[in-house]
């Protein structure tokens, strides 16, 4: 099974990425939030909005859960989830809190393959007025905490995972060759931290690279996939920067939550991402923050190390 999207009348698709919602106690901070996100939704008027985990924290995540994604279920557009850490951390797990997700209106989420690790592994396969598959869009659970105690930290995607998605690239290109992949999840993958230290990246790294003490090879898998060129997660909330490693473009979102820590000066917002039928060989991006503004073009960073390959 899988949910498909089409592109606008320009041939377009804008996607709003919110991440880090952290709507935890149904105060004053969550709603500013929520006001935020409606600011946002009305000024860029996306096609698709996708929240990449800790949209909700704490003992009531099932009581607010539908609060938290009030804006997006309100905007009349389709729009799709993946798991953060926090979500079920506290209260009721992802058993329970999924299927109240995918029951919102306009959700398009769903849970591919129940025999794999993790809930809500999805794509999305976006199709021009052919009926072609130009772009896939893939939601990905990476998880909460590592479980072995020798090495704890966060969690990985796992090799079920893994398969799960080279094996979907595969199926979509007995129909299609000519398509590209996003992928959107939490936390990030152990590369950030190459692509920071060893390519030209754009944007802030305010806080260190909270990815996982085990690499389980998945950025190696899109390597073998094909087709993959981004990765867009959240998780660290003062860090949205952006870069490209050996073809395929790491970047953060933009946290969008009031109710959890930041750094002063450091606006909330969300990340845009618009791909076309035309062009699948590069996308835009740019952040709008919670004043209305635009990032859209980021303060370069240069690489820390020169890479050698002598």
């Amino acid at each position: 099974m899988n949910k498909k999207l089409s592109f606008n009348s320009n041939g377009k698709l804008k996607i709003l990425q919110f991440t880090d919602i952290h709507y935890t106690e149904d105060n004053e901070t969550d709603h500013r939030t929520t006001d935020l996100m409606r600011r946002i939704i009305e000024q860029e008027k996306p096609d698709f909005i996708i929240a990449t985990g800790d949209t909700v924290y704490g003992p009531d995540n099932v009581k607010n859960i539908e609060k938290a994604l009030a804006p997006i279920t309100e905007a009349g557009v389709p729009w799709s989830y993946t798991f953060g850490n926090h979500d079920t951390e506290e209260g009721h797990g992802k058993d329970v809190l999924f299927p109240i997700i995918t029951s919102l209106p306009n959700c398009v989420a769903y849970n591919a393959d129940d025999t794999i690790n993790g809930m809500g592994n999805h794509y999305l396969e976006v199709k021009n007025k052919q009926g072609e598959t130009k772009w896939v869009l893939f939601g990905i659970d990476s998880g909460m905490y590592n479980e072995n105690p020798k090495v704890g930290g966060y969690d990985y995607v796992k090799d079920d995972q893994i398969r799960w998605y080279k094996n979907t690239i595969k199926n979509i290109e007995e129909n299609y060759k000519d398509f590209s992949a996003l992928i959107f999840m939490h936390i990030a993958l152990p590369e950030y931290h190459e692509v920071w230290s060893m390519e030209t990246c754009y944007g802030e790294k305010l806080e260190g690279i909270c990815s996982p003490n085990v690499n389980s090879g998945f950025y190696s898998g899109l390597q073998e996939a094909g087709h993959t060129k981004g990765v867009f997660v959240g998780h660290d909330h003062i860090n949205d920067f952006i870069g490209e490693l050996y073809g395929i473009t790491l970047g953060y979102g933009r946290a969008t939550g009031y109710n959890t820590y930041s750094q002063e000066g450091y606006k909330r917002g969300a990340r845009v991402i618009e791909i076309s039928e035309n062009n699948i060989e590069s996308f835009e991006t740019y952040i709008c923050l919670e004043d209305g503004s635009l990032i859209t073009n980021p303060v370069k960073h240069e690489p820390e190390s020169v890479r050698d390959n002598d």
